[in-house]
This record gives structure tokens, sequence and C-alpha cells, in this order.
């Protein structure tokens, strides 16, 4: 099964840690490249100060998103 993953690239998830998830995310997808896809979004429109950084993951938004939760998720599906 595909994994769609969109990265909010927007000032506050960006300072909050998503240009790091972002660099972690491709390198699993380099392990799963049919199976990932990344796409790196303006805004997901979550700013609030206690959500950032979001991450949207096959239409189900994840808030406070860490690299571990993230890849974890991605992981369950792929496997």
């Amino acid at each position: 099964m595909e994994v769609k993953v969109k990265i909010c690239m927007g000032t506050h998830c960006t300072m909050m840690g998503n240009l790091n998830l972002e660099e972690n995310l491709e390198r699993l997808q380099s392990e799963y490249p049919d199976q990932i896809e990344i796409e790196a979004v303006k805004c997901l429109k979550y700013c609030e100060n206690n959500k950032a950084p979001v991450v949207e993951l096959n239409g189900k938004i994840i808030t406070n998103a860490s690299a571990e939760i993230v890849m974890s998720e991605i992981l369950e599906v792929v496997k």
C-alpha cells in the first residue's frame, strides 16, 4: 500500500522541527521508494502553538509530529 505524506512547511511548523522530520522521512522513503510519497506543503491550517509541527498521513492529521511517531505510522502501512 502506498503512503502519501504531506509535511507542513509553514513558518511555525518548520521552526518546530518539520525540516528535520522531512530529512528523516526522505531517508525512509529511500528504503521504500515505490510505497512512500512525500510532499512539502505550504500550510495545513493547524498553526496553533500547541499543535505544531503538523503532518498529514493518508488524510490523517498528526499534530505535535515527531519523526518517531510519523515513521512508526508509515511502517505500519508499508510492512
